[in-house]
């Protein structure tokens, strides 16, 4: 009798420390800007920023970490390129507030990037007294 209370005991324990693994792996990558967020995009690049300059805690080669990561930053960069051509059809100082704002996002600028890109698409320019790069952080 009690070695059957022990298996779902068991499967609720091993359950829940599954479900702190992944939500851990997500916590993180929500602090993170678009780029890393981006760039975590599985098991292994995740391991691998867990895990700078230890690549063999991930299993692989210092050749097979840099390759792997080298194949996610492309596939970044094409999003990042299909992006823009999406909006090639906007005015320049429309792309500019959009750039300035993913920047501002992704570098934790100082003030509220929202009210900024908010001011830039009403006065056509990013106010840079309001949002910019913090000190030390250029």
């Amino acid at each position: 009798m009690r070695s059957q209370n022990t298996a779902p005991s068991l499967l609720c324990l091993l359950a829940a420390l599954s479900l702190g693994c992944s939500s851990s792996a997500t916590t993180t990558a929500s602090r993170r800007g678009a780029y890393a967020l981006a760039s975590c995009t599985d098991t292994v690049s995740c391991c691998i920023q867990r895990n700078p300059g230890m690549p063999d805690a991930c299993g692989l080669t210092a050749a097979e970490a840099a390759s792997h990561m080298a194949g996610v930053k492309m596939a970044v960069e094409a999003a990042a390129e299909e992006e823009d051509a999406h909006n090639a059809e906007l005015p320049e100082w429309k792309r500019r507030c959009i750039s300035t704002y993913a920047e501002c996002k992704e570098a934790d600028w100082m003030g509220s990037c929202y009210d900024c890109f908010r001011y830039c698409e009403g006065q056509e320019e990013w106010p840079v007294n309001k949002c910019r790069p913090r000190k030390g952080k250029r």
